[in-house]
C-alpha cells in the first residue's frame, strides 16, 4: 500500500513539474527592469541605523521612497500625538 502511495505522488510531481518550469520562466520574462530613476516612488533606498542600546551596531534598512515617505508620515503623526498629550495635560493645573 506504501509503495502504491509512494509511486502515485512520485508520478504526481512529475507531471506538475514542467508547469511550475513555465510558471517560474514566465515570472522572470514579467520582471520589470530596475528603476534608476531616484525620485520614482517604488526606487529602493538604503539607510544605516543605529542599534538602541549599542554604541558600534549599525542596521541597514532598505525600502522603497513611498514607504520612506509613510514612515516619515508615521512618526510625525506619533510626535504631534505626543506634544498634544503633554499641552492636554498643563492645561489642567
Amino acid at each position: 500500500m506504501r509503495a502504491l502511495l509512494s509511486i502515485a505522488a512520485f508520478g504526481l510531481a512529475l507531471s506538475t513539474a514542467p508547469a511550475l518550469a513555465q510558471d517560474a520562466s514566465a515570472e522572470e520574462a514579467a520582471k520589470p527592469e530596475k528603476i534608476t530613476d531616484k525620485n520614482h516612488p517604488d526606487y529602493v533606498r538604503c539607510r544605516t541605523e543605529s542599534v538602541i542600546g549599542s554604541r558600534a551596531k549599525k542596521r541597514k534598512v532598505c525600502l522603497t521612497n513611498r514607504q520612506w515617505a509613510e514612515v516619515g508620515r508615521d512618526g510625525s503623526a506619533v510626535a504631534n500625538r505626543l506634544v498634544e498629550d503633554g499641552r492636554a495635560g498643563m492645561v489642567g493645573n
